[in-house]
């Protein structure tokens, strides 16, 4: 066990690190995170590897696609993703389609494969800083299935890091052009009646989906026409699917409505699809989004590329969003 505390619960995982890494073949490593430091520290040694061994040394950022970089972090990984994928099956990678943030290293030699799971990322907090608890796998069944995950995460739910837009923290949160149409969002100070007919269309249901309409961000993301690199979703993208029985209530709204908000606003809507299940705002998508997800953001629920969970909606203190019917196209929502 690798604590990095040096004693009787646990030595330095840097140091069971840099030992297998003397005489390595191969190396996998899937980090949720990876620092600039750790990548200027390991670059020639990785590079070395892969050019004796023709190829095989592989790097994967579980978080970075939809978290971002610095732009240094960003610079860095590029550069030695450029050296390595001048061998075969060697590069850097990110997460792709999911996120990621386990932390497993695998190092092959002429001898054995070693694989190690835990808390350590492959960074100077994660190799020797912070308390940790990282282990080596010692069942050859278990390092079997390990090898196998890191197989597939690889092929299934990775792209090479220059397939990708990276953030490197230029990049709003949402356009300008998007926040002047929220902006210009007309206001009503209607008192809300709560006789009215009501919808209520259960949000835990979904939440728990980290690709969820409420989660499209976390999705596989768009090519940029540009440069053909994939880019994330916007962050406040999203739709609500409602279930067939709630679709076809004759309470539930029927094309485009306005929606008068509990706070105030009064925003475009719409519903869309088989059944009008897709119920979305009208001149964006992110609309809705900045709406919904910026209530939970401004009640210290949700913090910005994490997902929309239960936890969320019951820290928020709601789990349902309500459209109380005044007419065919006016509805208040509450949230």
């Amino acid at each position: 066990m690798y604590t990095n505390l040096n004693n009787e619960h646990g030595t330095e995982f840097r140091n069971a690190l840099n030992f297998q890494l003397i005489n390595a073949q191969s190396v996998r490593i899937a980090s949720g995170y990876m620092s600039l430091q750790t990548i200027s520290v390991y670059k020639n040694e990785l590079i070395k590897i892969a050019k004796q061994n023709h190829g095989n040394v592989q790097l994967m950022l579980g978080m970075a696609f939809y978290e971002g970089l610095s732009k240094k972090q960003n610079d860095a990984c590029l550069e030695l993703h450029e050296l390595l994928s001048r061998y075969p099956n060697s590069g850097v990678y990110v997460t792709y389609g999911r996120r990621y943030h386990g932390k497993v290293y695998e190092i092959n030699n002429d001898q054995k494969t070693t694989i190690f799971v835990g808390s350590s990322n492959f960074s100077p907090s994660g190799l020797s800083g912070n308390i940790e608890c990282t282990v080596e796998i010692i069942d050859e069944f278990q390092k079997y299935q390990i090898s196998s995950f890191l197989t597939y995460l690889f092929s299934k739910y990775s792209k090479k890091i220059n397939e990708v837009s990276i953030n490197t923290g230029n990049k709003k949160t949402v356009t300008d052009s998007i926040m002047n149409k929220y902006r210009q969002l007309s206001k009503h100070n209607e008192t809300i009646d709560f006789s009215l007919p009501t919808i209520n269309i259960d949000l835990a249901r979904i939440a728990e989906k980290e690709q969820s309409n409420l989660n499209v961000y976390f999705g596989r993301g768009r090519e940029n026409k540009s440069n053909g690199k994939i880019i994330p979703r916007p962050w406040y993208e999203i739709e609500i699917i409602s279930p067939k029985e709630i679709s076809l209530s004759p309470i539930y709204p029927k094309g485009n409505f306005l929606a008068y908000t509990d706070d105030g606003l009064i925003i475009p809507m719409r519903t869309q699809g088989d059944y009008n299940k897709n119920l979305r705002s009208r001149d964006s998508l992110q609309i809705f989004g900045m709406w919904l997800k910026g209530k939970l953001e401004k009640s210290g629920a949700l913090r910005k590329y994490e997902p929309v969970t239960l936890n969320t909606l019951l820290e928020y203190g709601s789990t349902d969003l309500k459209l109380l019917k005044i007419n065919d196209g006016k509805y208040f929502m509450i949230f």
